[in-house]
């Protein structure tokens, strides 16, 4: 997300500035020293929340292959992309969402294998991500919003009438888990569930982040605290968030369908601290949930991975889900 890109940093440096400046004309010198530290320490607090708030990479055009088009839906006159082939009504739809800086056509793969498994397939492109027109706010839940109109279009057009499963991969995981929150109004009763390498907790991103930036963990939780703040001041009401633990699971969300979590172990995006937390969070609770964690696979750059693949089949087998 990017809220009028380092605005506040702006802010803060010019307010630092009359501030010393002032001091040093006004009071001692020796004040304006003391003050020194201080506005410092508040102008890389700034940045660092700033450094939080990204927008996505912009992408080069890719060719399309294989009957694959683009079509688009507006929502509060934003265009929407996803891609989609000839759909047969007689099949049940795989909803394919990527991850943060990626794009629908990096999801080709993935979208094949739901096709050999006798889907639909829609691979949903978030906004703001490969061709979708830039923003200059970003947040997850605008495309949470998104998908849920797109889901209730699919609906409309008839082409959820045979059941659907989602499949999202990292931050397509975590947006999978709100929309498809089994209390959450809406779209309900999707077939399954697919998480593959997800995002779980925007908190552990968080963390992740100030790491990077050489923030001590101290000042970790005060941080996200104070980014919620910033972001609930400027975005619109319906997509504010209440508390950190919002962004978490499983107050984010936890779909009660059947669901398989498939995990990078050598994940250098995320790590396995997101996997560990739905894990620990499936534990507590009767749900139709497996999980593999796999040495063959990478966070990214894994269109085709037949292990991966296999293990899907397999299970959706297993679900009474392969309609090929």
């Amino acid at each position: 997300m990017s809220i009028l890109r380092f605005r506040a940093l702006r802010n803060h440096c010019l307010f630092w500035a009359v501030i010393l400046f002032s001091g040093f004309h006004l009071f001692e010198p020796r004040y304006v020293f003391l003050a020194m530290p201080i506005s410092i320490i508040d102008i890389w607090l700034t940045l660092s929340i700033e450094s939080i708030f990204l927008l996505p990479v912009e992408r080069a055009h890719k060719e399309l292959t294989n009957g694959w088009k683009w079509e688009t839906l507006v929502i509060d006159s934003y265009p929407v992309r996803y891609l989609v082939k000839n759909i047969d009504l007689g099949k049940p739809l795989a909803i394919v969402i990527h991850g943060w800086n990626s794009t629908a056509v990096n999801m080709v793969g993935r979208g094949e294998l739901y096709e050999r498994m006798g889907y639909n397939v829609v691979l949903f492109e978030m906004r703001a991500h490969g061709g979708n027109k830039p923003v200059e706010q970003w947040a997850v839940m605008h495309v949470c919003h998104d998908l849920e109109l797109v889901l209730d279009f699919f609906a409309n057009k008839g082409w959820l009438k045979n059941g659907f499963v989602v499949h999202g991969h990292s931050l397509g995981g975590f947006v999978a888990q709100r929309v498809l929150n089994s209390n959450a109004k809406g779209i309900n009763n999707p077939l399954a569930l697919v998480l593959e390498s997800p995002v779980t907790s925007y908190v552990y991103i968080n963390n992740r982040t100030c790491k990077v930036l050489r923030i001590p963990k101290v000042f970790h939780k005060w941080l996200m605290q104070r980014a919620l703040r910033y972001y609930n001041r400027v975005i619109r009401d319906k997509f504010r968030i209440s508390s950190l633990q919002a962004l978490s699971i499983p107050e984010w969300g936890l779909p009660d369908c059947p669901t398989i979590l498939i995990q990078a172990k050598n994940d250098d995006t995320l790590g396995l601290i997101h996997a560990q937390l739905l894990i620990d969070t499936h534990s507590t609770i009767q749900s139709n949930f497996q999980y593999y964690i796999l040495n063959e696979l990478k966070h990214a750059n894994e269109r085709h991975n037949s292990v991966r693949d296999q293990i899907l089949v397999k299970w959706f087998e297993g679900q009474s889900l392969l309609f090929n």
